[in-house]
């Protein structure tokens, strides 16, 4: 048994990340510390059963997987609120799980993996093979469902350290990487962006037309299909604008779950930031992303917007996304800001061409006709 932040150094309102894990075939069971009563038994096979947290894991290893059976445990226990000056009158009440694994049908066998939730080290020891399970403790590293991207990106980041050897500066370089090999994808976006902006005012003169007909309307259809003439007319696609932005997001929500999860990351420095894996002490870096957004909204041609609509978006949708960020993970954020970076350099690029002047003179015709 162990308490539920079991090598944690945080306070005890975090112990309740600890969860009961295992596995059998393919796929990892997590039973939530809220979910788990004492006394409970689950039968196998079981490649390996244990408890964990995020960082910490004590897991039994059966040496007969198919006749394994596990007892979950769970109790509480006080503890001192203060860790560094213990009080005997001041004392929280924090969650404790276990488990015990054996043979139901005989004597028991089985060895123990109680350690940091490390790759390399996961990847060292070797389990009873089930058929389809990996024959080591990898899946104990939890990326989530974004872990096809996750795990390479993490591994890449691990080597990347090994001629950086600093995990900040090596996130920065990856981030520029991925954003350069990204290039193509968002250099389409913003074309299909601007091309949408050209062709909204038209868009709008044809939606006006046909606006007294109710959507039931049989005559509806025409109008589609003049926007449709019109997209192909000018060359949009309309989900083009879209299409990029949804290949880019994986990559930000693999970032968020790779550093909720590698104990690598744990503690890692860079600058003023002394954790990467916990929210940016100063909150620099979040406030980085509302400057690096504003900028991008000012820079970026919007057209076909309303300049009253515009002037708060601009405003709202860089203050939502540094709240959203506030508390997130200073490796998250510093990859968020990065990018925001090359995206401002890549805007300021697109807005000398020919398109992009044309439509900051769109916009700009439109902000004046507003004011008349």
């Amino acid at each position: 048994m162990w308490p539920a932040g079991f090598g944690d150094e945080t306070a005890p309102s975090s112990y309740a990340s600890s969860r009961i894990e295992y596995q059998y075939d393919k796929n990892v069971e997590r039973l939530a510390i809220k979910k788990i009563s004492g006394g409970n038994t689950q039968l196998g096979p079981f490649h390996w059963a244990g408890v964990v947290d995020q960082y910490f894991s004590a897991v039994f290893i059966p040496e007969d997987p198919q006749n394994a059976a596990m007892v979950t445990l769970r109790n509480s226990i006080d503890v001192p609120r203060d860790a560094q000056k213990p009080n005997p009158n001041e004392t929280v009440k924090v969650e404790v799980l276990g488990a015990a694994v054996g043979n139901f049908k005989g004597s028991t066998i089985e060895r123990m993996y109680v350690g940091p939730k490390s790759l390399p080290i996961l990847e060292s020891v070797q389990v009873p093979g089930i058929s389809g399970a990996a024959q080591d403790l990898r899946a104990l590293v939890n990326f989530g469902f974004f872990g096809i991207i996750a795990r390479p990106l993490f591994l890449w980041l691990k080597w990347t350290t090994t001629w950086v050897p600093n995990w900040g500066w090596a996130n920065m370089i990856q981030t520029l990487v991925i954003n350069v090999a990204l290039l193509p994808l968002r250099i389409s976006q913003m074309k299909s962006m601007l091309k949408m902006q050209r062709v909204a005012p038209q868009i709008k003169s044809v939606q006006e037309k046909y606006k007294k007909y109710s959507l039931r309307d049989p005559r509806k259809q025409a109008m589609n299909e003049e926007i449709a003439a019109l997209y192909k007319k000018e060359g949009v696609n309309p989900a083009g604008g879209c299409l990029p932005l949804i290949i880019q997001m994986p990559f930000l929500f693999a970032y968020y779950s790779m550093l909720g999860v590698a104990i690598d990351l744990r503690h890692a420095n860079w600058l003023w930031v002394r954790d990467l894996s916990s929210p940016d002490p100063w909150h620099i870096l979040p406030i980085a992303i509302i400057i690096t957004m504003l900028f991008m909204q000012r820079m970026t041609p919007q057209a076909g917007m309303d300049p009253a609509q515009q002037k708060m978006m601009n405003l709202m949708m860089p203050v939502m996304l540094g709240v959203i960020s506030w508390n997130l993970a200073a490796g998250l954020c510093l990859y968020w800001s990065v990018g925001n970076l090359v995206a401002i350099v890549q805007q300021s690029i697109m807005n000398r061409t020919e398109l992009g002047r044309e439509m900051r003179e769109m916009m700009e015709k439109r902000a004046r006709k507003s004011t008349k």
